[in-house]
């Protein structure tokens, strides 16, 4: 005949692992975690989007600047539309005196909606 075990509290293994209680809080934790991740990452591509679009603004507005410093004739205040990755941009050419006699300051200004996204100045001076 078998032996019968030792049902004393005294005589019962050390239980181990986690109560319920530890688990939900757990769970809890990994909960905030994931939200806030998924939040950051939501933040992160956007910002990326509005970096990729500065970065094209930019672009353009380099670009007029330098069409206006490499032309033979003194630069004039102008404003148009060039089109630069999947989008076309608004920008504005304005002149100024330079800080020399016959220099001018060409800065160009790129628009979206209403608000200056890129800023590009050059000095130009006659050839």
């Amino acid at each position: 005949m078998p032996a019968q075990p030792d049902l004393r509290p005294d005589a019962l293994p050390e239980q181990t692992g986690f109560s319920l209680i530890e688990v939900m809080v757990a769970l809890a934790i990994f909960g905030l975690a994931a939200v806030a991740l998924v939040r950051l990452t939501g933040i992160s591509l956007a910002s990326a989007t509005s970096l990729a679009d500065r970065q094209w603004a930019a672009t353009v507005a380099r670009n007029q600047a330098l069409e206006a410093l490499l032309s033979a004739q003194p630069p004039a205040p102008a404003q148009g539309r060039e089109r630069a990755g999947a989008r076309d941009w608004d920008w504005q050419r304005r002149i100024a005196p330079g800080p020399a006699p016959g220099t001018m300051v060409v800065t160009v200004d790129v628009r979206d909606a209403g608000r200056i996204i890129a800023r590009d100045q050059l000095l130009w001076s006659p050839p």
